[in-house]
Order: C-alpha cells, then sequence, then structure tokens
C-alpha cells in the first residue's frame, strides 16, 4: 500500500492556489483594509468553496477508481479524507447560499443604525422570505397529490426539481 502524501501535497497546494486567486481578486474589487472581516470572510469563502469542486470532483473519481497500480489512479486520496472534504464543502455551500449571505445582505442594505436592529430587520426579511419559499413548495406538494394521487416517486420527482 502506497502513500498518498504526493496526492496530499497536491490537494493542498491547489486550494492555496485557489484561495489566493480569490483572495488576488477580492482585493481588486474590494477595498480589504475598510472591509469589515463580517463582510470579507462570508465573500471568500462563497468564492473559494465552490471553485475548490473543480479539484475535488477529479480527486473524488481517481480515489474511487479500483486500480490494482496506485501509482495510475493519479491524484487520490483517502476515501475518509474525501468524505470529510464532501461534506465540509455540501454543508458549507448550503449555510451560505440559504443562511448567512442573504442575512448578510439584508444586514448591509438595512437602513438602521444600531447593529441590533439591523440584524432584526434582516431576520425578519429573511424569515418572510423563507416562508414564501415554504408556502410555494407546500402548494407545488398539493398540485402533485392533486395530478397524481400520493405517490412517493411523484414527491421525489418535485422535491429533485
Amino acid at each position: 500500500m502506497s502513500t498518498s502524501l504526493p496526492s496530499d501535497l497536491f490537494a493542498f497546494l491547489a486550494l492555496l492556489a485557489v484561495a489566493l486567486v480569490v483572495l488576488l481578486l477580492l482585493r481588486h474589487f474590494l477595498p480589504l483594509r475598510f472591509t469589515p472581516a463580517y463582510i470579507l470572510l462570508p465573500i471568500f469563502l462563497a468564492l473559494v468553496v465552490p471553485i475548490s469542486i473543480i479539484f475535488l470532483l477529479p480527486i473524488d473519481l481517481a480515489s474511487s477508481l479500483r486500480a490494482e497500480d496506485e501509482a495510475t489512479r493519479g491524484v487520490w486520496l483517502p476515501e475518509t479524507a474525501v468524505l470529510i472534504a464532501w461534506r465540509i464543502t455540501y454543508w458549507l455551500t448550503f449555510a451560505l447560499t440559504w443562511i448567512i449571505l442573504p442575512l448578510l445582505g439584508e444586514y448591509i442594505d438595512s437602513g438602521y443604525r444600531t447593529p441590533r436592529d439591523r440584524f432584526t430587520y434582516s431576520v425578519r426579511s429573511n424569515g418572510r422570505y423563507q416562508l414564501i419559499v415554504l408556502a410555494c413548495g407546500i402548494g407545488g406538494l398539493a398540485y402533485v397529490f392533486l395530478q397524481n394521487g400520493f405517490q412517493g416517486t411523484s414527491v421525489k420527482a418535485l422535491i429533485m426539481a
């Protein structure tokens, strides 16, 4: 059994290169010294995490390849490392997309002066949006039930759409 050290090094350098490119991109469009960290960090992560999927997917495919010679697989990582990387990527992207970035956007756009009032406005605004999305989902589910009856495949198709 060979070691995955060269692959580990490549994955680390690829992630470091992505982070550096995103940092340079943010430096070009934002004044880093005057931008608060509560804005800079989520924006940085919102760019780094999806771009890192470009490297994670081929590494995952090569890691799942069942070749006799591990040197012919290319860049591969242990199964647990790939699983942890996918979980971090998925849940961080989910949290950024549905919770953190919408709250941050409303927080920045609110007209209130105190942080507490801005945060309260942001939570209320995003709560209203989430309730509207939930109501539309329930309406879509009711429509599917009326058209196709109560079938698991219909619900699965709605959720996937």
